[in-house]
Order: C-alpha cells, then structure tokens, then sequence
C-alpha cells in the first residue's frame, strides 16, 4: 500500500510533463492508467472488506474481555462472601455483624468500579480503531479518485496543469495521512493488546 501511494504522485507529474510537452500518450500507458483504476477500485473494496473484519475481531474480543473481567470480579465477590460469612459466624454482636456487613458492601462496589476503567479503555481503543479505519478509507478514497481522474484525462489526451497540480497536491497530503493514520492504528493495537492482557 505504501508504495502505491508514494508513486502515484510521480505518475501524476510524468503524466502532467506528457501532457505539457505535447506528447501523444501511447495506447500502452492509457491500458496501464485503466488497470491501476482498476486494481485500486478492488483494492477499495479488499480494504473494507478488511476493516469489517477487524472490527467484528475487535468488538469479540472486547465481549472476551469485559467477561473474563466479570468472570475475575465475580470470583473476587464470591471471596469476599465467604469471608464475610465466616466472620459473622464468629460475630458476637449486632454491631460486629453490621461493621462485616457493611465492609462485604464495601468491598463488593470497589471491586466491581474497579473494572470500570479497564473496561472502559477497552471500549475506548476499540471506538477509536474503527474511526482511524474510516479515515483510511477516506484517504484513500481521495487517491483513488485522483486515479480516476487521472485515467480520465489520459483516455481523453488532454489535460489542465492546475487540475493535475491540485490532484498531485491531494494525492501527496492523503499519502501522508494514511502513513499517520497507520501508525497511530499501529500503536492502538499495542494499547490494546496491553489492556487486554491485563484483563486476563
């Protein structure tokens, strides 16, 4: 992916150099410019394809997490309960059987609030994936229509200096966001293999 999109922006200048010179494109190169679209319009559709399935991955494994953490927070509970139940066993008063009831109360909301913040960046890291993902589709969107463009003016042998300029600038900004894009996703996914070991 990244070699498309670092090159697309030199076809773009070779074709506006073609076109500036008053060179006849060759049959060859609007076959080549057709096939391109033609593959990055695949392309297109691999990449949603592939999005879904990360995200149907990563909405799993959060429902793994949240009940592995529920899992660990009931065991806690249940600990809790059992210790609760052998000190009132023991308790002499109604007051010694309030304060170990009150603590079981106690030590039951912390342990359940407690999960909340793990929970929560899970939740967080996964939000955040698909919006990262729809940014790249968007991006990406932006060179494929560029392509297209591109394609257009090629089968047609003509071509506007500015509109090139201003596809070749487009072109050239969205490659970089889609390198920003992917290394920022590249670091979520750290963050949330993270969090999800802790949730083990």
């Amino acid at each position: 992916m990244y070699r498309t999109c670092h090159c697309t922006p030199l076809l773009l200048l070779l074709t506006a150099t073609v076109f500036s010179s008053g060179c006849v494109t060759p049959v060859a190169v609007r076959g080549l410019s057709a096939q391109l679209v033609h593959t990055q319009l695949a392309y297109s559709a691999s990449l949603r394809g592939y999005f879904a399935a990360v995200e149907t991955f990563a909405d799993a494994q959060v429902k793994i997490a949240d009940y592995r953490i529920d899992e660990i927070t009931s065991q806690m509970n249940r600990e809790f309960g059992r210790r609760a139940t052998a000190g009132l066993g023991r308790a002499a008063t109604p007051d010694e059987r309030q304060r170990i009831i009150d603590q079981l109360v106690k030590d039951v909301a912390a342990n359940t609030s407690a999960d909340l913040p793990l929970k929560g960046k899970i939740a967080d890291a996964v939000a955040t994936l698909k919006q990262r993902d729809q940014e790249l589709a968007a991006a990406y969107l932006v060179i494929f229509t560029a392509s297209q463009k591109l394609d257009e003016y090629i089968r047609l042998k003509k071509a506007d200096e500015v509109a090139i300029a201003e596809l070749t600038r487009a072109v050239g900004l969205n490659s970089e966001k889609i390198l920003s894009i992917v290394d920022a996703i590249a670091k979520l996914s750290t963050d949330l293999s993270q969090n999800m070991t802790k949730a083990q």
